[in-house]
């Protein structure tokens, strides 16, 4: 019972990120990504923040969404997901005790998409 607490709001997310990547397709920059997510989860009706964390180390600044107040989004465009980008995803899940992540790629020639916390898909 406990994979399936969150199976509705991930789905609807799951479908957000269908509906931004038939409309935009892969190729734009992680930003512009962003930027429609965040109208379209307004749009939808769909309860979100975002949080920034920055990485003093690399400088990098890694943003992510949290949806329904528990539901880690993340946003990336790279050719292929890397395991060491999973596992990064991962981490940011225990920065804001989230039990469920979606990490989504559309940098590849199809939506992928990673769902992490009780079962883990890849499609």
């Amino acid at each position: 019972m406990e994979n399936n607490t969150y199976q509705v709001e991930v789905n609807k997310l799951i479908e957000v990120g269908n509906y931004i990547y038939k409309q935009l397709g892969h190729g734009c920059q992680e930003n512009v990504y962003k930027e429609v997510m965040e109208l379209e989860l307004e749009l939808r009706n769909i309860p979100y923040s975002r949080k920034a964390k920055i990485n003093t180390k690399s400088k990098s600044n890694s943003e992510k969404f949290v949806c329904f107040d528990k539901i880690v989004v993340g946003l990336d465009t790279h050719s292929f997901l890397s395991e060491e980008q999973e596992n990064t995803f991962m981490d940011s899940l225990k920065d804001v005790d989230s039990p469920v992540g979606l990490l989504f790629n559309f940098g590849y020639k199809n939506l992928q998409y990673i769902k992490i916390g009780g079962q883990c898909v890849l499609q």
